[in-house]
């Protein structure tokens, strides 16, 4: 058996459903209408479906434990926004803040040849905001990779 080679959803682990909701909206993101306010949020992207449910509801669902109270901030996790410019990672970074999020890496050039950045939502969640020169975007701001 093959199992396709994409996503269909990711879905956040968050505290509180409501204050991130709240947190998306104001970068601009609207949710679905299959949304339910308070117990899960469904945001429609180019790609996949974000997410966002309660932790604890989450584990539940996957039949593992919650984290406890001295587990890492960090998830080994990443997602990723490509942007088509420097500024534009620039901007994104600051409308991130702006929106009640934080900076985990200031955006600076890498050692690929591109500039990234790393912020978090209000929960911790990690998402990299970058632009590589040897990705061009497509028509719906999803990165082309070459050979692919």
């Amino acid at each position: 058996m093959a199992i396709p080679q994409r996503f269909s959803l990711v879905t956040l682990g968050v505290a509180d459903v409501e204050v991130a909701m709240a947190f998306y909206r104001r970068l601009g993101w609207r949710e679905a209408p299959s949304s339910v306010v308070g117990e899960v949020a469904f945001f429609a992207t180019p790609g996949g479906v974000l997410a966002l449910w309660e932790t604890a509801e989450l584990a539940k669902d996957a039949a593992l434990p919650t984290m406890h109270a001295n587990a890492p901030s960090f998830r080994a996790v990443a997602l990723a926004i490509n942007l088509g410019s420097r500024d534009e990672v620039d901007d994104a970074v600051g409308d991130w803040v702006l929106a009640g999020g934080s900076i985990s890496r200031a955006a600076a050039e890498t050692e690929w040849g591109g500039y990234s950045g790393y912020v978090a939502d209000p929960d911790g969640n990690l998402w990299e905001l970058a632009h590589n020169p040897s990705w061009p975007l497509d028509e719906r701001g999803l990165p082309v990779l070459h050979g692919a």
